[in-house]
């Protein structure tokens, strides 16, 4: 699924399907390819990602929330002496010509105390709150498929 939102002035939300010229002094925010990976049984931590890009000045990739978890992090992973290492980070930087890729075996989204109820095909909200330059916050809902570990 596609969305887009303008910010800071009108701080609209709109689902749409192609890319847009952002009016002056505003930003134009798709998402795309949300997604979460269901825990493996007995367990409660996932991975997600999606695809984040901007037309218009940059913008940073705050926070993410979902009610299928207690809590949503946003983290690194980078390879440190072959091993892995994931830290949280306070933000991902949006900018025209260089979206926030966030997948597995990357930089993503950590769930923690995910819903057991959740099962693969389901589609789920995720609101990820973005801010500009200004310091405005806008926070956009998009849905998010819930993947399998191996899909």
């Amino acid at each position: 699924m596609l969305l887009r939102t303008l910010i800071p002035a009108a701080l609209l939300l709109a689902a749409c399907s192609g890319p847009a010229d952002a009016p002056a002094g505003e930003s134009v925010i798709e998402v795309k390819d949300a997604f979460i990976v269901k825990p493996a049984e007995g367990r409660d931590v996932a991975a997600g990602g999606l695809m984040a890009y901007v037309t218009g000045a940059p913008v940073e990739l705050v926070g993410a929330s979902t009610d299928v978890a207690d809590r949503v992090e946003l983290h690194t992973m980078t390879m440190e002496d072959n091993v892995m290492q994931m830290r949280q980070v306070e933000s991902f930087t949006v900018s025209e010509g260089e979206p926030v890729v966030l997948q597995r075996g990357g930089n993503h989204l950590m769930l923690f105390g995910v819903d057991p109820a959740i099962a693969i095909g389901d589609t789920v909200d995720l609101s990820l709150e973005f801010r500009d330059s200004d310091g405005t916050s806008q926070t956009l809902v998009t849905s998010a498929d819930v993947k399998g570990l191996g899909d």
